[in-house]
Order: structure tokens, then sequence, then C-alpha cells
């Protein structure tokens, strides 16, 4: 049921505020006002009273709906302002959050990183946020959240008495590797075919954030784009070698689906088990002349 004219002339004013207050992002009213009647409907089970939704709408925090929904419509300008708007925020919630000696920036990295990837309902995480409170609270409860989260995880890591239990997750790494073994070599070569599709670029960007664990913030500074494309460039990057992966394992050493599925998890979730990028990349390639040294992730880059 589409939205009401008398609901998009109420909504339509606020998608001016939001306009106003966070800039053009390449969001149009119409797609706005949908996506608020939307979240509207969803929290009121009788919707069809306009004056009802229209007023349970003005009391959502539009302003900050107007930023989020263009970042669930995959904007990039939204992207880039929420990135420039709240990364410092999010980067002093982990500073108050976390104990002292954790790198605030990779912790506020992963938090932003994840508001990009789907949750368990197959939406962006971002796509929860439903202005019933502000942008900062919605934030703030999700970094409190992870802290909280990863400081239990160290504390049962830490027990005590967990040395008298046995350990289930390293026998489950242990049937794993054995698992992994079998597919070790075609995963390797199926890694090392889809590492040829990829540009020297985008190799190089691999390299620096996976293998020399060059922060986010630093790839932007070497490449001259904004941190908020380096998120996603890495993160379209992942999806397209996976695909290549599955179909050089289908195609080229003739696995089956389980098969793929059960080697692909093997690798994910043993800790034990890693591939050097560099390794795979037994033929760097050239991005310069042969005159000229490539830049190294420690070198500060001039241009």
């Amino acid at each position: 049921m589409p939205a009401s004219a008398q609901f998009a002339e109420t909504i339509v004013e606020n998608f001016h505020d939001g306009k106003a207050h966070y800039g053009d992002i390449n969001l149009s009213p119409d797609l706005f006002v949908g996506y608020v009647w939307g979240i509207s409907c969803k929290h009121l089970k009788d919707y069809s009273d306009d004056f009802v939704v229209a007023d349970f709408a003005k009391r959502l925090y539009l302003r900050d709906l107007y930023l989020t929904c263009g970042c669930v419509n995959k904007s990039e300008r939204a992207w880039e302002t929420f990135d420039f708007r709240y990364r410092r925020f999010v980067t002093d919630l982990v500073r108050f959050c976390y104990r002292h000696g954790t790198d605030n920036e990779e912790v506020a990295d992963a938090v932003l990183v994840s508001l990009c990837l789907p949750d368990r309902s197959g939406c962006q995480r971002i796509a929860s946020y439903d202005g019933r409170s502000s942008l900062a609270t919605w934030l703030r409860v999700i970094v409190i959240n992870r802290a909280i989260n990863d400081r239990n995880e160290r504390k049962v890591v830490n027990d005590e008495n967990v040395t008298d239990i046995p350990d289930s997750h390293a026998i489950l790494n242990i049937e794993s590797t054995v698992r992994a073994n079998r597919y070790a070599k075609a995963l390797t070569q199926s890694l090392n075919h889809a590492f040829q599709t990829l540009t020297p670029r985008e190799r190089l960007m691999l390299l620096w954030r996976y293998e020399d664990n060059v922060q986010l913030g630093e790839i932007a500074k070497l490449l001259g784009i904004h941190q908020s494309n380096v998120t996603r460039q890495l993160l379209r990057l992942q999806a397209r070698l996976r695909e290549s992966v599955i179909q050089a394992l289908a195609s080229q050493h003739h696995l089956g689906s389980s098969a793929i599925q059960e080697c692909l998890s093997d690798i994910t979730e043993n800790p034990y088990l890693s591939i050097s990028l560099a390794t795979l990349m037994k033929a760097p390639p050239k991005l310069v002349s042969a005159d000229q040294a490539v830049p190294s992730p420690r070198q500060r880059v001039v241009g």
C-alpha cells in the first residue's frame, strides 16, 4: 500500500530539513517518503488512518532517517556523509567503552564496516535504524553492546576453570584442519586464479589491508580517495573473489556445492588456517615503470 498524498505532503517538509542538515545525498523526495512510510506501517498495527500514521512518523528522527535512507539505497554520497559526520563520534565511543591499549580506530573501522553488511534478516545493518531514537544514540548502543560482547568473550577465554572443560572448539578445529587439507591445493589454485583477474590497484589494496594490516584511513591517503570508498571497494573485492573461487572450484576441480561449502567454511572458521596473499601472488603486478619503485604502504605517498 503506497503512502497517501497527505502523508507525503507532511514528510516532504522533513525531507528538505534533512537535506539542509546533511546536504544533497542523491536521494529523491519520493524515495524518502516511501522509506518513512514503510517504517511507520511496520510499527503500527492499523495504518489505514492517515492522521495516525503521519502523527507517528512526525515523532521519528526524520532528519537522521534522511541520511540512513540514502545509505540503505546505496548512495555513495550518503555513505561519505555518514563517515564524515560520525566516524570521530564512533571512535570516541570506542575510546570510552574499551580498555586502554585497544586500537580505537581499528575497532571503529570494524563497527562502521558492520553497518554495510547484512544482519540476520539479510538486510544491511544500518537498515535496522528506524528513527525512534537519534542516530547518535543508536550508534552508542551498538558500540556499547559490542564492547560488552568482546569483554565477555575475553572473560570466557581467561577463565581459570576453562582448563577443566573439554575444548570443543579445539577439537572442531582439528577436524576442520583434516578436512581442509583435502582441498588445500584446489583452494590455493582457485584463489591464485581469482587474483589474476584483479587489477594491479585492487591487488595492492588487498595486500595492504590483509597482508600488511594497513588501516583503512592510511590506504585512503595512499590511493587519494575517501576512506568510505576504500571500505566499499574492499567489500566488493571480497564478493568478487568469493564468486570467482567458487566458480573455479566447481569448473576446474569438479567439486560439488556441499564440498565447496565445506572447503570455504573450514578455511574461514578455523583460526589456525591462513593463506598468505603475498604467497598467492607469485608474480606481483608491475604498478609503475621498470625504473620506478613500487610504493610501500609504510612510505608516505606524495601527489
